[in-house]
């Protein structure tokens, strides 16, 4: 497939198999991540890839700080955006998660355990967190995010799943602890891996996209 049918394929996974990918089949995606654009080419990104205990050890910890941390989180400044501009992010925002409930609870799928799923990367066998570096002009936290990107899509040509995980920057200071990181580390998000259940309905979820004109300007 080509490079655009390749991005349209990517979607979020939310139920894989308990298999565990092949070490060498990640450290292709890995590869492909460490290939990412870099302004001034520093390549500053940490890959830390999570199994067995290691991977239960953070989503314990994720499942047991999330509440206060997003609140913690919730109370920082808002960022100043008009009322028009909020109201548009935010309608879309409930438009899919409106139509992705309706599609699970048609489908009987217990919701409960969906929402679990946030924080224990809903049950891939490997997770990898992309972390960064302190940087003023934020050209590091940016570069990872291409890494991050590039991963997904090499994740996807190689038969896998992912599944973008925010929770692991909400818990970033106690998952830096757990884990005993670096305190110069930014965690940027973790990524959910594996093979995915083809047929499950999680793997189902509508998805969509505004017209590219409606988000277009041509100046």
């Amino acid at each position: 497939m080509d490079i655009i049918e390749l991005i349209e394929k990517r979607k979020s996974i939310r139920h894989f198999k308990p298999e565990q990918p092949p070490k060498e089949l990640l450290l292709t995606c890995l590869e492909a991540a460490a290939w990412a654009p870099n302004p001034t080419s520093q390549q500053p990104w940490k890959f830390i890839v999570l199994t067995g205990n290691k991977l239960k050890e953070v989503t314990t910890v994720i499942e047991e700080c999330f509440a206060d941390a997003f609140k913690k989180k919730e109370a920082l400044p808002p960022p100043s955006l008009s009322a028009g501009l909020a109201k548009t992010l935010q309608d879309r925002k409930d438009k899919a998660f409106q139509q992705m409930i309706a599609h699970l609870k048609e489908k009987g799928v217990d919701m409960q355990a969906v929402g679990s799923g946030n924080f224990t990367f809903h049950s891939a066998p490997v997770g990898i967190i992309f972390a960064t570096y302190p940087c003023k002009d934020n050209n590091f936290f940016k570069s990872t995010v291409a890494a991050m990107e590039n991963f997904l899509m090499a994740a996807t040509a190689q038969g896998l799943g992912t599944c973008w995980m925010n929770a692991v920057s909400i818990c970033e200071a106690e998952i830096k602890k757990a884990l005993k990181l670096s305190p110069e580390l930014l965690l940027v998000d973790g990524v959910a891996v594996g093979f995915p259940v083809e047929n499950s309905p999680l793997n189902q979820l509508p998805r969509h996209r505004l017209p590219v004109e409606e988000v277009t300007d041509w100046l």
